[in-house]
């Protein structure tokens, strides 16, 4: 019993005897950690007056480590500093490590624990680029949302300026509903196709209609190609209806375009409101792009985050070179520049929708549709797939058809197989015709109307209605699931290249939560916002400005 009761005793000697050394050590840690912490955020404060190093070792002093102490040894911490010449920016990152013998574990041949402490620390409103990616769809103009919208936005670009007493924050904003409408300059920089041409002039008679559709392989980058074809969205009505089987004039309510931005992708701004601004320092037009800032439409956020993206890339210096205020020259900065911050605030009200568009081949060019120049009216030439009763005419004059009429019909369809509707040439009431091209049509007659009147009326073969349409208009994206990966692939680019992303859901469903919350940066308690009403979303808004300039340890 006696060597029982001794060996017992030895290992809860040793036992107890590593419990109290691992406390002593992680004691004496934790002291240091603490007051390099403090020490590096006195030290990276811009209102510092004396040098990190004097700072550090004045903490150390007045922390008393190692005073009355025995056994234990702090070493001299390494201080280095990053700042701007201008003193806007610093940050401090020291590294020291403490030795702490024991009393115990000695006997184990385990003299000493020892371990690295580090701190880093920064502050400082320079260099920082900000880019607004604002969500103005048509659900914005419930309970006031888009009020809300500008009010919070104001306030934070108001916040952000006031504390950028050196001039070096840049804001921009990318508006964004169904798609981004890029302004005539910014459009210019890139290479646009299938633009809308009259009269064999491209761009011509369409101001203000500056969207680009861009491609699903091209979000998992954040730079964006100025050589690359990029299609143009069509100005086109995709969404309303034309149900009628009978003639419905083109000038009838029925066949105008409805001119919206919920029926028309890409409706024309030439007034700047919702147009994308190019980044600047001077708060002045952010607050004049912000306060003109009206909703309707529906929903890309990854379309928004695609150009936010964009233009906040190293890749956008030739874009801001030429047409950028001077307040901006040399901006975009490096991706990996260390001394300036790159910030993307997203906010969304909603969720992804597949809006429908004008497929590739029915954008521009010319098609096989006539106008005559006195009375507007259309026709159409078909070279196959004609009914019999046609015969040799190539054209159908969709006004022109007169359907057999009574109970039994008086007119006998044997007698007017094709109604009258088909003629050798095309209708020109005896004072000329223009062939149309596709975005001339569009911008007269909704896209149902021409799929209705032009195809389906005529009788030719695989021409009825759904297969016009099918042809004319199809979602450039699978579904909202889809959009969503799309959107999560570019918002991983951007954290990947070092942009910090500030994401707001306001008052948006569990799926636009969940897609904001994916993109935000982490960790999510500072980067991600739900915002369930206006005062919530102003909230939102000045945390981050807050959070944009704040002291705070990094590391």
């Amino acid at each position: 019993m006696a060597f029982f009761i001794l060996f017992m005793f030895l290992l809860m000697l040793m036992f107890g005897g590593i419990a109290v050394d691992v406390m002593r050590f992680e004691t004496r840690r934790v002291a240091l950690q603490q007051t390099m912490d403090r020490a590096a955020l006195a030290a990276a404060s811009l209102k510092q007056t004396l040098t990190p190093a004097n700072v550090f070792n004045d903490y150390f002093a007045k922390a008393g480590l190692g005073t009355s102490l025995k056994m234990v040894n702090y070493t001299t911490p390494t201080v280095t500093v990053s700042s701007t010449g201008n003193n806007s920016f610093r940050m401090v990152r020291a590294e020291s490590s403490v030795r702490s013998y024991n009393y115990f574990m000695h006997l184990l041949r385990v003299d000493y624990l020892e371990g690295p402490a580090t701190s880093q620390a920064e502050q400082g409103v320079s260099q920082i680029e900000i880019i607004l990616v604002l969500d103005i769809s048509g659900s914005m103009n419930d309970n006031n949302k888009i009020g809300g919208l500008r009010t919070a936005a104001t306030d934070f670009v108001n916040t952000v300026k006031a504390n950028d007493t050196l001039n070096q924050v840049s804001i921009g904003i990318v508006p964004y509903n169904a798609q981004v409408n890029l302004g005539q300059q910014l459009r210019s920089q890139f290479n646009a196709s299938f633009l809308p041409t009259v009269a064999g002039v491209p761009n011509s008679s369409f101001p203000g209609v500056n969207c680009l559709e861009i491609t699903p392989a091209a979000y998992s980058t954040t730079g964006l190609s100025q050589t690359t074809a990029i299609p143009m969205a069509a100005h086109a009505d995709t969404l309303s209806t034309s149900t009628s089987t009978s003639y419905v004039p083109w000038s009838n309510s029925g066949a105008l375009p409805v001119d919206d931005r919920l029926n028309r992708i890409c409706n024309p701004r030439t007034n700047g409101a919702g147009v994308v601004l190019l980044p600047t320092k001077n708060k002045t037009p952010v607050l004049a792009a912000i306060s003109a800032l009206t909703a309707g439409g529906y929903t890309s956020i990854m379309l928004g985050m695609r150009w936010g993206a964009a233009l906040i890339d190293e890749d956008a210096r030739p874009i801001y070179t030429a047409i950028g205020d001077g307040t901006v020259a040399g901006r975009p900065a490096q991706n990996s520049d260390a001394l300036t911050r790159k910030i993307i605030v997203l906010m969304t009200d909603g969720e992804h929708v597949n809006t429908p568009r004008v497929t590739d081949a029915y954008k521009s060019g010319l098609s096989p549709i006539y106008r005559s120049t006195n009375d507007g009216n259309y026709s159409i030439q078909f070279t196959t797939g004609k009914p019999a009763c046609a015969g040799t005419n190539t054209f159908w004059v969709p006004h022109r058809y007169t359907a057999p009429t009574g109970n039994p019909p008086t007119t006998s369809p044997a007698a007017n197989p094709c109604g009258g509707a088909w003629q050798a040439t095309a209708w020109n009431n005896g004072s000329g015709v223009t062939q149309q091209d596709w975005s001339q049509l569009w911008s007269v007659v909704r896209v149902a109307w021409v799929a209705r009147q032009l195809y389906a009326r005529s009788g030719v073969s695989s021409n009825d209605y759904n297969a016009a349409m099918g042809r004319f208009v199809q979602g450039q994206f699978t579904n909202w699931q889809a959009m969503d990966a799309i959107l999560s692939t570019n918002c991983t680019a951007a954290r990947t290249a070092g942009v910090e992303i500030y994401g707001i859901a306001f008052t948006a469903g569990t799926i636009g939560q969940a897609a904001i919350n994916d993109c935000a940066s982490s960790p999510k308690s500072n980067y991600y916002y739900d915002a369930a009403n206006n005062a919530a979303l102003l909230t939102a808004f000045r945390q981050i400005a807050a959070n944009i300039s704040e002291l705070r340890l990094t590391q």
